[in-house]
């Protein structure tokens, strides 16, 4: 059975735009997933109510909050509207996502002995003024690199960052490497979005982690870590049928109501095959 974004339109709301689980508002996060799920499905006509949404919930200044009682908040997802400007050729409103990016700077802490990363490197937060994360600066890196920017000095402290904060065994966490002499865990869902973003800059820590992926396959369950390992190793021509079956029997019930549809809208990329978030 061929999946498809439409498949899933009884769980989008009347708004246009695409809630997080079915009955909840919509919010940006999977607005602009699902919008990219229908590019990497040639369905532009499809796509036209997700647009529409997206244009009418952009804030003046180029960037997109959660949602529309949140227009504030959830700004991370800036790079995700840059990404999908990018792909419709809609560059003026992906330049003004960029702009917003670049300008989008996580805060230097205090350095502290409980942990062993580096805090005056600048990457990108959840919330603006506040810690950088792995995630957030992986998006925003995915993001400059399609609009060519992959060069500018945010980007290259952005890289930084990311190198900073991975575990020296290997894998990445949210952002810390080490708390209380104890080293973290490796999220592979979070492993598999700093690979993207740091695509082929560092050899060394690319074939490292990858194989550290490898070797994780076994325990990788979620629909979310799933979709962003598949496209992990699409993107670096890795084999990863397993994956691709599991993303398959998760989402092939499109009337499923218990489907986180960010989740899902990345497994349809995942499946697709084709490049939407990188080069």
């Amino acid at each position: 059975m061929e999946l498809q974004p439409k498949s899933y339109l009884s769980l989008f709301n009347p708004d246009g735009g695409v809630p997080y689980a079915p009955g909840n508002p919509s919010s940006s996060e999977p607005t602009l997933l699902m919008l990219l799920a229908y590019i990497a499905a040639g369905d532009g006509k499809g796509a036209q109510p997700l647009v529409q949404w997206i244009m009418e919930n952009r804030n003046p200044d180029g960037s997109i909050g959660l949602n529309r009682e949140f227009p504030d908040q959830g700004l991370w997802t800036t790079p995700l509207l840059a990404i999908a400007m990018h792909r419709l050729g809609r560059n003026a409103d992906r330049d003004s996502a960029i702009h917003f990016i670049l300008n989008f700077r996580s805060a230097r802490v205090a350095s502290s002995p409980n942990n062993d990363i580096d805090t005056n490197l600048v990457g990108w937060s959840w919330v603006d003024q506040t810690f950088g994360w792995v995630e957030p600066t992986a998006w925003a890196l995915l993001a400059l690199e399609l609009a060519g920017q992959g060069q500018h000095p945010r980007a290259l402290e952005g890289r930084k960052l990311l190198e900073n904060r991975c575990i020296r065994e290997g894998g990445w966490n949210y952002g810390n490497k080490v708390v209380f002499n104890h080293t973290l865990m490796p999220f592979w869902d979070t492993t598999a979005l700093a690979l993207l973003a740091m695509s082929d800059y560092n050899p060394e820590l690319r074939d490292r982690n990858l194989d550290l992926l490898e070797k994780a396959l076994p325990e990788i369950h979620s629909l979310l870590s799933s979709a962003l390992v598949h496209l992990c190793f699409a993107r670096f021509h890795k084999k990863a049928e397993n994956l691709r079956q599991l993303i398959h029997a998760t989402i092939g019930i499109s009337d499923n109501a218990d489907l986180n549809l960010a989740h899902t809208a990345l497994g349809l990329i995942a499946l697709s095959g084709k490049r939407v978030l990188t080069v």
